[in-house]
């Protein structure tokens, strides 16, 4: 975890801390006095394999933080909590806004949930907003997720790639959109959301990322699609309503389309190899 003062002159250095160490973090918000915080630490993948150590960092770790900014930081500190798309899980609509209930299938989304129903208890003293980012995408992505293991298998030319479901829809965003709304959400001073989706709109599925890779790169691996890699509780079409995230950002800026990000993401792999 990383906290900072985001005057421009505090700008000075990173500290990297346990999350779970309340007397580390208590000294760091003490040693810093953020303006405001982006809490992005977490165990962040839905296959993540240690049941217990989801729950432990991403809530337990929550309220470690929510607790030492209460107890080291002024009332009406500024938090950014992230949470996921995830919490929406299956639901009877095409795109999920920020209003529909929580229905997650997954202990990391499970855990999310927890941590924006805690944060509640905080929220008298801190100006806390929750964000739900959909699939983020991007360069530097780690491999174990999907895009960014499809890229790197199109880069090297691999002849046979072994996918899970093909027809589930999610919507991707870039991680350089996404840091520019986090950002937007920490320094804004007018009245913002208390909880944004950071979506596009636009659902692509599985075949539709291959799709684009052969087009982009003219190369067609065969693709194997095998129940060794398909989860049992999957969320069919995760798609984001857009309305109040546009509200937030006025066309100040937008994420770039699934088709550019993955040509950044192709390039920087090509330029490694």
């Amino acid at each position: 975890m990383s906290v900072s003062n985001l005057k421009p002159e505090n700008l000075k250095h990173e500290r990297q801390i346990d999350i779970l160490d309340s007397d580390q973090l208590m000294d760091i918000l003490l040693d810093y006095q953020p303006d405001a915080i982006i809490h992005l630490a977490a165990i962040a993948s839905p296959i993540h394999g240690n049941l217990s150590e989801i729950y432990n960092v991403n809530v337990g770790g929550t309220e470690n933080l929510l607790i030492s900014a209460q107890k080291a930081l002024p009332p009406g500190t500024r938090l950014i909590l992230t949470s996921t798309a995830g919490v929406y899980g299956n639901q009877p609509v095409r795109r999920l806004s920020e209003d529909l209930p929580f229905n997650p299938i997954n202990h990391y989304s499970f855990s999310k949930m927890v941590t924006e129903l805690l944060s509640k208890q905080y929220s008298d003293y801190l100006d806390i907003h929750i964000v739900r980012p959909f699939n983020i995408v991007g360069v530097g992505q780690n491999e174990n997720f999907l895009v960014p293991k499809l890229v790197k298998h199109f880069a090297c030319k691999t002849p046979e790639i072994n996918m899970g479901n093909m027809g589930a829809y999610r919507d991707y965003v870039s991680v350089e959109f996404c840091a520019k709304v986090f950002l937007m959400l920490a320094t804004c001073e007018r009245n913002i959301p208390d909880i944004v989706n950071i979506c596009s709109g636009i659902g692509h599925s599985c075949q539709d990322v291959v799709d684009m890779l052969i087009k982009i790169t003219g190369f067609v691996p065969k693709i194997n699609s095998t129940n060794k890699y398909i989860r049992k509780n999957e969320v069919w079409s995760l798609v984001g309503d857009t309305a109040r995230i546009n509200s937030l950002v006025e066309g100040m800026f937008q994420t770039p389309s699934l088709e550019e990000i993955l040509k950044d993401m192709l390039q920087e792999y090509e330029n490694a190899i």
